[in-house]
């Protein structure tokens, strides 16, 4: 793909460790200075950022000049560290949370119980505007991203525009026919003001699983690459917590799906506190309860180790690490950390900034720049796999394990 590259990206999600989803609000140039050279002394090459919808729009006719020049200090901080940044645009859904601009509710669709919505600041329980199809929310979204492309696009340190993270757990689309309709609207657009870099949407595993608006096949042909997000600890169907193959089957499957190169773009693992063993730990909602499991650091370490090797060899663009840094204890009584305990542990930095096992890992990974390899055969995928994608996703990836001699472990 023009102007990526020859070599395996390594990668890095990046929230600050004292500010996290607050950090526009609260922007702290000195501390993502300091943030920026640890990221280059790691050998990491990408950073991904995500501009919190409320915080760059806080009305749908005006995108914020200051937050604009806070987003360029960043890339300039980036480049004078040899980074390349992501910039991801419509951050709604981050976290187990979702984040939204007051004006974006009370329109018609309800929005996922699972999730609370946070909108000026407060939990407010609301139904949401059709982000795909309802003028107002368009228009809105196309003013952003011209605001952010007229502000950024020409940055030497811009890698590729990321549309959304996950934006399905926002809202899904009423049918895929209109999420396709909006992903047109949306890359268009920005292709009109910047045709120059790339374009890509942050896909997760779950819309390969069941069908959530987003199907892979139709909307590939209007992005420029793919991404991927996966994490063994949340799949059903993986073999285990630990179970790396997870992530390079999901790459294949990504590919042979939309017939384009794929991006890791998030994986990782929560821990648990330095020197403990593995640990299950329980989550308790309003309206549900469950279980999450806090990685050792040093089983982390090994994971990211293999989960790394087997992507290179898969023929993956790259891997970003989900994330950077825990969180500081600070943080611990603010959304998301206040509920979603695990959320506090998936950084290659502990909360006092020292660095975990799997940090040093991933350093001497980064260094060696492994090229580019050239992707295997391709999966079977079936012609009707988006009828059932479920029970084909279970099924291709046991012939994934059998060709590769993985079916046992």
């Amino acid at each position: 793909m023009s102007g990526w590259g020859d070599h395996f990206l390594v990668g890095v999600n990046y929230w600050p460790r004292t500010k996290a989803m607050f950090w526009w609000k609260e922007f702290d140039l000195e501390e993502v200075r300091s943030d920026m050279a640890e990221i280059a002394a790691l050998n990491l090459e990408g950073v991904r950022i995500f501009l919190l919808w409320e915080d760059f729009m806080p009305t749908p006719e005006r995108v914020d000049p200051r937050m604009l020049e806070r987003l360029r200090q960043v890339l300039d901080l980036a480049a004078a560290n040899g980074l390349r940044v992501i910039v991801t645009l419509f951050t709604g859904h981050m976290s187990g949370v979702n984040w939204l601009p007051p004006w974006l509710l009370d329109g018609e669709r309800e929005s996922d119980p699972r999730f609370r919505l946070i909108a000026g600041g407060r939990v407010v329980k609301s139904r949401i505007r059709d982000l795909y199809e309802d003028p107002f929310a368009l228009a809105a979204q196309v003013r952003m991203l011209e605001a952010a492309a007229e502000a950024v696009g020409d940055h030497p340190a811009l890698l590729a525009w990321d549309l959304g993270n996950e934006p399905d757990l926002v809202l899904q689309p009423r049918t895929p026919e209109a999420a396709a309709r909006w992903l047109d609207t949306l890359t268009r657009a920005l292709r009109a003001i910047d045709p120059a870099h790339p374009i890509t949407i942050g896909f997760h595993s779950p819309v390969l699983e069941e069908d959530l608006g987003f199907r892979v096949r139709a909307l590939a042909p209007m992005l420029d690459f793919l991404c991927m997000h996966g994490y063994p600890v949340y799949a059903a169907w993986a073999r285990h917590p630990l179970d790396e193959q997870v992530l390079p089957f999901l790459a294949r499957l990504t590919a042979d799906l939309g017939g384009k190169p794929v991006l890791l773009e998030e994986f990782g693992l929560p821990t648990a506190p330095p020197g403990q063993p593995t640990q299950w730990i329980p989550i308790q909602l309003e309206d549900r309860s469950f279980e999450v499991t806090l990685i050792s650091e040093h089983e982390a370490a090994d994971f990211y180790e293999r989960a790394l090797e087997a992507l290179v060899q898969e023929g993956a663009l790259g891997a970003f690490i989900w994330c950077y840094t825990d969180y500081h204890p600070d943080l611990w009584t603010r959304p998301p950390c206040d509920r979603l305990i695990h959320e506090r542990h998936f950084g290659l930095l502990r909360p006092d900034g020292s660095r975990k096992p799997a940090a040093d890992v991933i350093a001497r990974f980064a260094a060696r720049r492994r090229p580019l390899a050239a992707p295997p055969s391709p999966l079977p995928v079936p012609a009707d796999y988006e009828d059932r994608p479920g029970q084909a996703l279970r099924s291709l990836y046991a012939l994934f394990l059998q060709a590769r001699g993985r079916s046992g472990s």
